[in-house]
This record gives structure tokens, sequence and C-alpha cells, in this order.
């Protein structure tokens, strides 16, 4: 069996002990198959902030429901990815989630179902739903409406991209980890949108890997040639403050010169918004782990989802400078005020299954998007 120190070799882990609840509250609680199972979470990458305030979500479930979480760093590597599913599976763990970058979901499945073990993967998906003859462990996916948002931003900054003297709309583009669902499908939602506006010229595009520093490089050196582009579609929040590194060392403003939008509504983004150097960002699907954290518990207590739910893609909600107060005052250190107990079918018998939703989504989309 793989040591803590085996873990450690892999990737960076620590463990979240969620603290006991008084005598007098047990006492109302239902039975519970695992009292305070222990779930392990590997992440892709912590160094970026969308992770971080994904954990904050999750964390907070965890103390709600009872739960153990041990969280893993795949510091950006399939290796460690694997590597760690493998380390937690040896540790018997009552349930996984991760994210399946780097097309690791059918290894990483296969490692839990051998271990009998309850799976969640959030964000990026492998190409099959969950709850399959294949892998019955595969008990949800809960991520991003990515073509939506692709699409949605994509609007934003074509109608705020100014033509230039031929009638046409120079852009750039910046993707994601090429392969991952997340940025196949984004840019998907963007190519369906861009075949309604031959005004718009694509001058190029290059990979950011969802990597602020990476991106920040990448866009440096293809705004040197292309630096009449006056606007940029860029697939996630990290790299958009790359983008907006680069061309600030260019000796451009972002917002002014060149129009920027983004995906993730990363804290840092928002004084972005504020100061209008970025036009448009959206999302909320750093909710999604501790959604997913939901649905596993609820499966390691006996009461999985039913399959036509499983498979949950949340709306997502839009910002822009005249709604950021808006949003602080709802998510406040990026988190709503969410009872998971009151949402969980373990503790709650009338509890709607398979509703994930980012809170007042609706609000934010009538108002920016009209729908």
């Amino acid at each position: 069996m793989a040591t803590r120190r085996g873990l450690l070799a892999g990737a960076a882990s620590v463990m979240f002990a969620a603290p006991l609840l008084p005598r007098a509250a047990r006492a109302a609680d239902p039975v519970l198959k695992v009292p305070h199972p222990t779930i392990g979470v590997v992440v892709p990458q912590l160094l970026i902030e969308f992770w971080n305030d994904y954990l904050a979500f999750m964390k907070l479930g965890a103390k709600q429901l009872g739960v153990n979480l041990i969280v893993v760093d795949a510091q950006n590597s399939p290796e460690r990815m694997i590597r760690s599913i493998q380390d937690l599976a040896a540790r018997k763990v009552d349930g996984i989630i991760f994210t399946a970058y780097w097309s690791v979901g059918t290894r990483g499945l296969s490692i839990a179902k051998d271990a009998g073990i309850p799976v969640a993967i959030t964000d990026t998906h492998p190409d099959y739903p969950p709850q399959t003859a294949r892998f019955p462990n595969y008990i949800s996916f809960v991520g991003p409406s990515d073509e939506d948002m692709g699409a949605s931003i994509g609007k934003a900054l074509i109608d705020a991209t100014p033509a230039g003297p031929d009638g046409k709309k120079r852009i750039g583009i910046v993707n994601g980890t090429a392969g991952t669902s997340v940025a196949v499908n984004r840019r998907k939602g963007f190519a369906a949108l861009l075949k309604q506006h031959p005004e718009v010229i694509v001058e190029g595009e290059v990979n950011g890997d969802f990597e602020r520093e990476t991106a920040l490089a990448a866009f440096q050196s293809f705004y040197i040639g292309h630096s009449d582009i006056r606007g940029v579609w860029v697939a996630s929040g990290g790299m958009a403050s790359g983008v907006m590194t680069a061309l600030r060392n260019r000796g451009k403003i972002p917002g002014k010169d060149v129009v920027v939008v983004c995906i993730d509504l990363e804290t840092g983004n928002r004084k972005a918004l504020k100061d209008g150097e970025l036009l448009f960002d959206m999302g909320g699907h750093w909710l999604s782990g501790g959604f997913a954290l939901l649905a596993l518990y609820d499966a390691i207590e006996g009461h999985t989802l039913p399959a036509n739910v499983a498979d949950f893609h949340m709306k997502m909600l839009p910002l822009t400078k005249s709604y950021v107060a808006d949003f602080e005052k709802d998510f406040p250190n990026n988190l709503p005020d969410y009872d998971f107990k009151a949402n969980s079918l373990t503790w709650n018998p009338n509890a709607k299954p398979g509703v994930f939703q980012v809170p007042n989504v609706e609000f934010f989309r009538s108002k920016i998007l009209g729908s």
C-alpha cells in the first residue's frame, strides 16, 4: 500500500479534516453508511487562482457535510495526475474527484474502478457520460457550458472591437490546453459565432496552456507580428492577465487600444473589469468542485444521482464593469451562501437531484446577455 511519503513524492498533498458535529446536532442526523468519509481531490495546478477558488468552495462543503479532504496538486503534470490517483486508490479513500486534463479520464477511472472507488469528474470530461456499463463507478460530471461561454465572450468582443478602414475587425485568439474539452469546446462555440461574422478576421491563434506566463510569452511574440489587431479572445482568466501584461509591455492600454475578453471570473480580473482594461468575463465553474463533492458524498451514502442528471453542465454567469458590485455582494470572497445539507439527498429527502447552478445566474444573464 502506498504511504503518505509515496503520495507526497508524486505531488503536494494536504488533508483537511472536518470537525465532528456537536452531539445534539448529531442526534437528528440520518444514519450514515460512512460517517465522515475521506475524499481525495486531485487538482491540475494550485499555482492558478481558479483552482484555489475551486478548492475554497469544496472545503466549505466538506465542513458542512463532515467530509475529510485529501487535496493533491498535480503541478500541471499528467504523470503526477495519474500517480496521485493511484496513491489515493492505494490509501483506500472513499471517493476521488479529479479533472480529466491531458486525456487522463479513462486511465483515472480504470484505476479507481479496480479499487472499487466511486469518482466524480469536474471541469474537463472524457468523451462518454457518467454511469456507463464500462465505468459504473463514474458517478457524476459537473462542469461549465463551454460552448456557450466561448460564444458569449466572443459576441461581446465582436460588438466592441472597432473596425479598420476596410471595415474589417482584426482579432487574435489565445487558446487553452490543447485537447482538453474545455479548450476545444470554448473555441468551438466561438468558431460557430465567427461563421456569422464575415467582417471579423482572425489574424492568428496561440496556445497559452491555461497558464499566465505561457500566455504572456506566446501572445507577446504573436503581437509583434500582428500589432494591427484590436481585440483578443482569451480562453481563461489567468491567460488574460498574461495578455494584458504583454500589451502593456508593448506600450498599449488594454481596453483602449485592444479589447480583451476572457473566461473564469478570477478575483484579480475583477479589478481589470473595474478599471476598464477587461471588457467581459464569464464563469462561476469554480463551484463545480463543491457540487461534485456533494454528488460524490451522496453516492457514498447510498444516494447516487439518477443517470439522466449525472452529466451536468452549469449555465455560466457573465460579468461586466457595471455589475461587479452586484457580483461581489452575492459572492463575497468568491463564495456564495450555499447550504450543502439542504441540497443533499442524504440529509434532505426533498432535495432535487442534480441541480448544480451558480446562484443568481439568471439575474446576471438577463441584465448582461438579455437571456
